[in-house]
Order: C-alpha cells, then structure tokens, then sequence
C-alpha cells in the first residue's frame, strides 16, 4: 500500500498528523477521567445559571469520536482536492488542527468541572 499524496507533504502531513495526536490525546485524558464514573457528568456549564447539561462519560467519548470522524471526512476532501487547488487542502488540513484543539480544550474543560 502507498502512502497518500497529502501526507507526503510536510504541511497537510503534519497538520492531519498533530490533530490525530491531539485527538488521541483528549480520547485518553477523558479515558482516564472517566473510566470508572457511573454518575452523571456535567456536560455545559453557565455562569449565570450554572450547570444546565448534564451526560454519562460515552457522551464525551462520542465528542472525541466525532472529532475522528470529521478527521477523516477532511483528510478525504484534502486528499480529493490536493491537485486540483493546493491551497484548500492546506486549509483543510489546518482547519483539521484547529478543530481538533477545540475538542481538546472542550474535554479538558470538561474534566475540570467535574
């Protein structure tokens, strides 16, 4: 099997590379979390209101997963328009990174409140 085009090249290969790794980074610290938790989690917090969503962990796990998901839809669509216009794959790719930081952020955010 060979290696696609777009992770031969070092901007769209390490951008879809870091955000693999951040994702499965945040999939780990909320593995580790939440592992044992039978209870309910806080999901969104206010700060007028307080907390006003609350989920079990296979919540935050299916954020973590959504996450691969839309990873793969964007490797797809960057490796589709990487010859026909280099630059919306480039932004593709760092929109992959992006994304893949806010999830990040939303489970280490989640983890803090509880």
């Amino acid at each position: 099997m060979t290696t696609p085009t777009i992770l031969k090249d070092k901007y769209t290969g390490s951008a879809l590379v870091l955000a693999a790794v951040i994702l499965i980074t945040a999939f780990f610290r909320a593995y580790i979390n939440f592992w044992d938790n039978a209870s309910l989690l806080v999901i969104h917090f206010d700060a007028f209101q307080g907390a006003d969503f609350f989920g079990k962990a296979s919540d935050v796990f299916d954020i973590v997963i959504s996450g691969f998901v839309v990873l793969l839809i964007n490797f797809g669509l960057a490796q589709a328009l990487y010859f026909r216009e280099r630059f919306l794959s480039y932004l593709i790719a760092f929109a992959s990174l992006v994304f893949a930081v806010l999830i990040l952020f939303g489970v280490n955010a989640i983890i803090s409140v509880n």
